[in-house]
């Protein structure tokens, strides 16, 4: 049960029991003024028939018929002075003196009760009420035996006392309406005042216990429950508004730490992802640098020792054509080994052998020089390079991927270089992150093979107005959908099918830009049509980088 359901009831009970009260009171004061009209009646009563025995002075053991007039007489002037009903009956209830006088004579047959032969035998005053066809509702009449000088009782006296009770009533009926009307307005005045400290007390209550329930339910923190008084429930409704700050704050405090952790342990298991793929990166560039340094030595001093072997062959061929032109006719077993050395493809042929030797290391030292260039690890960590240098060593070691095979055609670069200052950076992470741009533009064009156009990357630089330098790489693959192009910088995100791609090379290639040369980084992509990366990076970095 609702509290303003309670005090209104606890009202009403005191509004009733109020009324009751009020009722109790109207009965009992009725009651007093019956019993004041009675005792008056009584005494009236006592004092005709004391006034009758005085005056008229019977020995007799009844009042005599001869009498009559006399009592006659008497009852008229009581009846005129009283202004009631009296009636004087002998022993025998004849009526002897009536104040209607056709009466006078008869037998009093009224007292159903056998009220006055009662009183004239135990000589008590009694009360009763005679009902006849003009009273329906009935008269009442007390009587008062009539003794004589040696106390016997020798009639009765009856008295009408509805006048006097009548009366009674009426005075006592101001009082009562009185009482009836305070007690009226103390139910109304109970219920006025139930009905406005329920208002006051409930329906504050009941506010704040329905932004309790709307908060606990919804969850909804911003509710406020209204603060109208400035009582105890005012403060209540404070004290809970106060609360309710309290456990939001406390809640967004806990949301905060826990989204805090959460960035915290993402950001740890990429940073152990990248540690892996750095030792890795590493552990390559070591053994790429090793490799291409033992690869180097053999081969320079074969790409060395080709010129002397060059000079060496013309020399020795000429000093055959010249013994072949002192002696032109040489012994028949010299002419035999002339003929299986085949001395003419031999002069032809040796010159263009030596050519493709040379060629050929020259080749292998340029891819070398790329590797050793790539993996920087003969370099300081930070310096101004050239990043077109950069590129193009990225573009030799990803050649075999750019190359003809029978699952996809050749994939055509296109270069777009403008004139480059050196740029202050880390050459060998920025060549990372040319390397992973150029592998997924691969991996790209690859997937989409089966389309008409051949593939191509486009590759353009240029200097920005304020001093940086913008690098594009661009293909004509399949694109980038809109659902997941706003995800592919976060680590561990990939499209690639398992096993394919970690999910970590735009990731760091985006940190590497953004973190370590305090660039900008962006791609822009129309699903079906292509993609675009978007590198800019300042040509000289803050004064705060590290040297």
């Amino acid at each position: 049960m609702k509290i303003s359901h309670k005090l209104l009831g606890s009202f009403v009970g005191i509004s009733l029991l109020t009324s009751v009260v009020g009722a109790v009171a109207i009965a009992q004061n009725q009651k007093i003024a019956e019993t004041l009209a009675i005792a008056e009646a009584e005494n009236v009563a006592q004092v005709l028939a004391t006034s009758i025995v005085h005056h008229i002075s019977d020995d007799h053991e009844s009042i005599s018929v001869q009498r009559s007039e006399e009592l006659q007489h008497f009852a008229n002037s009581l009846h005129n002075m009283q202004k009631r009903d009296i009636v004087v009956v002998n022993r025998q209830k004849l009526i002897v003196a009536d104040a209607v006088p056709e009466n006078v004579g008869t037998i009093f047959d009224h007292d159903k009760g056998n009220e006055i032969q009662k009183t004239m035998q135990d000589n008590n005053l009694r009360s009763f009420l005679e009902k006849s066809v003009d009273y329906p509702q009935g008269i009442k009449l007390i009587v008062i035996p009539l003794t004589n000088n040696q106390k016997q009782v020798t009639g009765a006296v009856i008295l009408e006392w509805s006048s006097l009770y009548d009366e009674a009533i009426a005075q006592a009926r101001s009082t009562m309406i009185v009482i009836g009307i305070t007690s009226l307005g103390c139910v109304i005045f109970a219920l006025i005042i139930g009905f406005r400290i329920s208002s006051s007390i409930a329906k504050p209550l009941q506010s704040v216990t329905s932004v309790a329930r709307q908060v606990t339910q919804e969850s909804n923190f911003d509710l406020q429950a209204p603060v109208t008084t400035k009582d105890e429930i005012g403060i209540l409704a404070i004290a809970f508004n106060h609360l309710i700050e309290r456990v939001k704050t406390l809640l967004t405090e806990k949301e905060q730490r826990s989204t805090e952790l959460q960035q915290a342990l993402t950001q740890l298991h990429s940073t152990q992802q990248q540690l892996v793929q750095t030792e890795k990166m590493s552990s390559l560039g070591q053994l790429v640098a090793g490799v291409a340094h033992e690869i180097n030595n053999p081969v320079s001093f074969i790409y060395g020792n080709l010129t002397y072997i060059n000079s060496y062959s013309k020399d020795l061929l000429k000093l055959v054509q010249a013994y072949q032109a002192h002696y032109p006719n040489p012994p028949q077993t010299l002419q035999a080994t002339l003929d299986e050395v085949d001395l003419d493809f031999l002069n032809e042929d040796l010159p263009k052998v030596l050519q493709s030797m040379n060629v050929g290391t020259e080749r292998i030292r340029e891819i070398v020089l790329s590797l050793r260039n790539f993996s920087r690890l003969d370099e300081s960590e930070f310096k101004a390079v050239d990043l077109h240098e950069g590129i193009d060593n990225t573009l030799l070691i990803l050649q075999h991927r750019l190359k003809a095979i029978p699952e996809s055609p050749a994939i055509e670069v296109v270069k777009d270089y403008s004139q480059l200052p050196l740029v202050e950076c880390y050459p060998g992470q920025l060549n990372q992150a040319f390397m992973n741009l150029l592998a997924n533009a691969i991996d790209a064009l690859e997937e989409s093979a089966q389309q008409t156009q051949p593939g191509k990357i486009w590759i353009s630089t240029h200097v920005t107005a304020d001093n940086w330098v913008q690098i594009a790489i661009a293909d004509n693959g399949s694109g980038i959908p809109e659902t997941v192009r706003s995800r592919i910088f976060d680590p561990f995100f990939t499209t690639k099918p398992v096993g394919k791609g970690t999910g970590l090379g735009l990731s760091i290639s985006y940190k590497t830009v953004i973190e370590k040369h305090h660039g900008k980084m962006w791609c822009d992509s129309t699903f079906g049509e292509g993609t675009k990366f978007m590198i800019e990076i300042p040509v000289h970095q803050p004064e705060s980088m590290p040297r």
